[in-house]
């Protein structure tokens, strides 16, 4: 192994260990609002600095974009999966906000349930392949 190997290895470690402290820091705070005010998380939940419903939901698409892309830059998988789990995530808090009757092609209810899975599935298609 060549000294050049050696240090894309520890720069790819030092990613994975920066993006988990950030998530914990975020994951911490969040918990600490929600703690000490339960009902103005509630609330927040449902617009987000004023802004309409959905907005919460972009951006989590948003990060998770970002996420997954990062990822498709680093060595380790996880992030990958972090950010297309996000992506998932979002677009099945969408189908909620429309309403799930809306995406129940057929009269098939499950459908609603398999777009995010679907689409979960295929970005960690596409991560496989086009990851470092």
């Amino acid at each position: 192994m060549s000294e050049r190997e050696t240090e894309w290895e520890h720069k790819d470690k030092m990613w994975t260990y920066l993006i988990f402290l950030f998530l914990f820091v975020g994951i911490i705070v969040a918990v600490n609002v929600v703690w000490k005010n339960p009902g103005g998380a509630e609330s927040a939940f449902k617009t987000f600095m004023g802004l309409p419903s959905y907005t919460l939901a972009v951006v989590l698409f948003l990060l998770g974009a970002l996420v997954f892309w990062l990822g498709l830059k680093m060595e380790p998988d996880w992030p990958e999966a972090l950010g297309a789990g996000m992506v998932a995530g979002s677009i099945a808090w969408f189908e909620k906000i429309v309403g799930w009757s809306h995406f129940d092609f057929g009269g098939l209810t499950v459908i609603p349930y398999l777009i995010p899975v679907l689409v979960f599935v295929l970005l960690l298609m596409y991560a496989v392949r086009n990851s470092r």
